[in-house]
């Protein structure tokens, strides 16, 4: 059906991407759930600390790692591209995750001049 697709948003080249107080909050506690899942060994406990974190707040385990990048200062959809190129993530990637992080109110948006 239609409205089984999921809303594409489209930005400007200009918008840039900040975090919204509940953002902070979140980044905070998902880069502390990374850092306390180092204790126990293994992938699992990694990914089970990305899950728990990402699960309340209605959005992908992934997710967080656009937060991190996000943290320090106002980027741009290229920006991120650029910077989790690395982690093999895409642009259709960020795109995904920063609609999903908007619709949780986890990152504002904001054209740049």
């Amino acid at each position: 059906m239609f409205s089984d697709t999921p809303r594409r948003l489209r930005w400007p080249r200009s918008q840039r991407f900040t975090l919204s107080s509940s953002g902070v909050e979140a980044e905070t506690t998902y880069r502390s759930s990374i850092v306390a899942s180092r204790t126990a060994d293994g992938r699992a406990s990694f990914d089970a600390a990305r899950v728990a974190w990402a699960e309340p707040l209605g959005v992908q385990p992934d997710d967080g790692v656009y937060l991190c990048e996000i943290r320090d200062r106002p980027l741009r959809l290229s920006d991120l591209v650029e910077a989790l190129a690395a982690c093999d993530k895409t642009r259709q990637d960020a795109m995904d995750a920063l609609s999903r992080l908007v619709d949780a109110g986890l990152v504002a948006t904001s054209e740049s001049g």
